[in-house]
């Protein structure tokens, strides 16, 4: 970075790449493009290692799972999907969304896919029992992105209604290590993810009119005492 100067070139796609991601260890990455591809790529040789292919729509978003086995993949065709890179196969392809996936993260456990979609919503996929569990409705427009919190407890998800919205998933007690299918059915609360906060929390100071020096200076009262 200091130099100004990139360290080399992966040049294997046709078309604009959406997304790429280092895996865990930082020896892999993923990326994906409008030419309806999704490779994985080894830093060590750079190669082109791994090439998971679609007839039908491109993936805007990809990342691998916490422990760097599999890749998820967010479709423009309303879809997800999750491949095992170890062998080069589709596990699981999920349609559960009307309108194109933007994003998904990985619960810190990797039993949990959060996606955000074009159509509004938010939905939570138990990826163990292989089914949608959750849908979440906090946005006013397309849902761009979203992100788990370091531990899962929270997440955080942003859309073209300018807003960023914080939810508290119902996973508190989940742990990220020893879980298995047997035990983890029993962790499906009543309570849904719940909506936290929302920002901006007031409105920006571009919205406002100032039309005179007296209304400028209340504005400027009113900011300063909504600082303390």
């Amino acid at each position: 970075m200091y130099r100004q100067r990139f360290l080399y070139s992966l040049y294997r796609h046709t078309h604009w790449v959406r997304c790429a991601k280092f895996s865990p260890d930082g020896r892999l990455i993923v990326s994906c493009s409008e030419d309806k591809t999704i490779k994985i790529w080894d830093t060590t040789n750079k190669q082109c290692v791994n090439n998971f292919s679609d007839s039908v729509g491109f993936a805007n978003f990809v990342d691998f799972n916490p422990s760097g086995t599999c890749i998820a993949s967010a479709g423009s065709d309303q879809t997800v999907k999750v491949w095992d890179v170890r062998v080069n196969k589709l596990l699981q392809h999920y349609q559960v969304h009307s309108g194109g996936v933007n994003c998904i993260s990985f619960h810190p456990s990797g039993n949990y896919l959060i996606t955000a979609s074009s159509d509004g919503t938010l939905k939570i996929l138990d990826l163990l029992e292989g089914r949608l569990i959750y849908t979440l409705q906090g946005h006013t427009g397309p849902v761009f992105t979203v992100s788990f919190s370091k531990g899962g407890e929270l997440f955080a998800s942003g859309g073209a209604d300018t807003q960023v919205l914080l939810w508290r998933t119902n996973f508190d007690e989940l742990h990220c290590k020893g879980l298995t299918k047997r035990n983890l059915k029993r962790l499906h609360f009543d309570s849904p993810p719940h909506l936290l906060d929302i920002y901006p929390r007031t409105p920006h100071p571009h919205e406002e009119k100032v039309e005179t020096v007296e209304d400028f200076f209340l504005h400027l009262l009113r900011l300063i005492q909504s600082l303390r």
